[in-house]
């Protein structure tokens, strides 16, 4: 009986260590960090690249991490460069991370969305 507790605990113990956590902060109709004029564009009718993932990670090796904090602005930047537009719509925005202690972590934003060109250069 000691012994299943033991082993039972270990294994909760050992399972904590390897949970990540995932934070979705809410779905947006359009989203950019441009200036962007759309009083004249046709946001509906117009050309998209549908289903870009982007994203901004910060590593973590041992304690140490291998660059600043990931930052929300980042994750939109890359999502906008993937899919050559500037502005996303159908945005949906995540943080996550997890943790292994004293090994190697991960920690970062994604932003998943239709990214569209309202600008004509």
């Amino acid at each position: 009986m000691k012994k299943v507790f033991i082993v039972s605990f270990l294994l909760f113990i050992g399972f904590s260590f390897l949970s990540g956590c995932s934070v979705r902060h809410g779905d947006f109709s359009v989203l950019s960090n441009k200036l962007v004029n759309v009083s004249n564009f046709e946001l509906s009718k117009a050309d998209r690249a549908k289903g870009i993932v982007g994203e901004d990670v910060q590593h973590v090796i041992i304690f140490i991490p291998t660059s600043g904090p990931p930052t929300l602005e980042g994750a939109l930047d890359d999502a906008i460069a993937k899919g050559g537009g500037d502005v996303i719509t159908d945005a949906v925005v995540e943080s996550w991370g997890f943790y292994i202690p004293y090994i190697y972590g991960q920690n970062g934003w994604r932003v998943t969305g239709d990214v569209v060109k309202t600008r004509k250069n």
